[in-house]
């Protein structure tokens, strides 16, 4: 255990997907258990995830130890208990507009989350195989976004209350080709990814980082008094800020190298061990 183990956290950041959730989706009993007790020991417990509102599993929001949530990579900020957004950050209508016309170009397909919740095309809704999903992702496709005949259209409909806007292929060479396109091209956006088939794109002003700073600042925590855990590129910004940022054992080699510690992964109760390892020292 690094020196910073030794002192005193305050806030845990939970990263879900590849994280605190196992693979198969589901938060294991004994990580609701490790966080309760992390609750009981005074810790504030938050969920920082690139899934917005209306797809964050329910078994997650309803432990009474779950507090906030940092939602679409940071672009809104809610209070869970209550339910009410703290924060919200939307996409320039300019950039939403920059962003549909390269992936149209492309022959992408997109999905943008509106209110909390994620809309997409009604092709890859019901079949997101055929877009590159595998098994667990292309059931959580069907189970969490909305259809839409015409996703285009309807994103440039409300394109100005856009918390995120993803560009999706499974082709690796496209996606960075993606990338560097929209960076060169698209003004005023915070880009990441958290799978391989997602280029995920928020308001500059987003960014897990930015919604755990907000949050902390409103609890009175510092980022010192912070733990982050991560296994992905949209976690490298909060794991950073933080006063320590834990990567689990499968997440991305630059995820590991970034982090002050690495723990066990998340088919081994990676977060659950490091928070029994942090109670029983402190």
């Amino acid at each position: 255990m690094n020196d910073k183990k030794t002192q005193r956290f305050r806030l845990l950041a939970l990263d879900l997907d590849g994280t605190a959730l196992q693979s198969d989706g589901s938060l294991s009993e004994d990580c609701k258990e490790a966080l309760l007790s992390a609750h009981e020991a005074g810790l504030h417990i938050v969920v920082a995830s690139g899934r917005s509102w209306t797809s964050l599993p329910e078994e997650v929001l309803l432990l009474p130890c779950v507090e906030y949530a940092v939602t679409s990579n940071g672009a809104v900020v809610y209070d869970v208990k209550h339910q009410k957004q703290l924060q919200a950050f939307y996409l320039k209508e300019e950039a939403v507009e920059g962003l549909l016309r390269i992936a149209e170009e492309a022959g992408v397909m997109v999905e943008g989350f509106l209110n909390g919740t994620p809309y997409a095309g009604r092709d890859y809704v019901e079949n997101p195989e055929k877009f590159g999903a595998g098994p667990r992702a292309a059931a959580y496709v069907r189970r969490t976004r909305r259809p839409v005949e015409d996703i285009f259209s309807f994103l440039r409909l409300y394109r100005a209350k856009l918390e995120s806007l993803d560009l999706i292929t499974s082709d690796p060479k496209k996606r960075e080709q993606l990338r560097t396109r929209i960076l060169e091209e698209v003004r005023e956006i915070y880009l990441t990814s958290a799978t391989p088939m997602l280029l995920e794109a928020s308001d500059a002003r987003g960014g897990k980082a930015s919604g755990l700073r907000f949050l902390a600042a409103y609890l009175g925590v510092s980022g010192e008094e912070t733990a982050a855990f991560g296994n992905a590129e949209n976690d490298l910004d909060m794991m950073e800020w933080a006063g320590c940022g834990v990567a689990v054992a499968n997440a991305q080699e630059d995820v590991r190298a970034l982090a002050d510690e690495v723990t066990e992964s998340n088919d081994e109760d990676g977060v659950a061990r490091w928070i029994r390892r942090y109670l029983k020292e402190t």
